[in-house]
């Protein structure tokens, strides 16, 4: 009898774990502002998307001697966003490129890293750093 009601209330509870785990979102996806395409132009610090942000591989763009400026491109998968982040560029320009789109251009101040407007991770996009000479140098495209 004992064995048989505490058999019961465990698959009551666990049905009711069960039932309910599905509607909470995890706390980086309720914490997220915007979602895709919905990101475009968004800061991705105010929308809540550096948290699990990592560097999208062979993105990097350097200009210029050591110490190297460079840029490179973020991803955020609870956003589904990327945006161009700088270190390093005192001043230079620096943008994240839309194949057929926007681009959204940022300038540094001084030595200290700063970033771009969001794109939504479904555009093709690539990174670029402008040169002492004004020229932009820009990284592959990344879909």
């Amino acid at each position: 009898m004992i064995a048989s009601r505490l058999l019961r209330t465990v698959v009551v509870a666990l049905s009711t774990v069960a039932l309910w785990a599905p509607m909470t979102a995890s706390p980086a996806v309720a914490a997220a502002g915007c979602h895709g395409n919905a990101c475009d132009g968004r800061n991705p610090k105010s929308q809540g998307c550096q948290g699990d942000a990592r560097d999208v591989p062979k993105s990097r763009v350097h200009a210029g001697s050591a110490p190297y400026p460079e840029v490179w491109a973020r991803y955020s998968p609870t956003c589904q966003a990327v945006w161009a982040k700088a270190d390093k560029a005192d001043g230079r320009s620096f943008r994240i490129d839309v194949l057929d789109g926007p681009s959204y251009v940022e300038s540094t101040q001084s030595s200290f890293q700063a970033f771009s407007a969001m794109v939504g991770a479904d555009h093709t996009y690539r990174v670029c750093l402008r040169d002492v000479d004004g020229r932009w140098e820009c990284g592959p495209w990344h879909r």
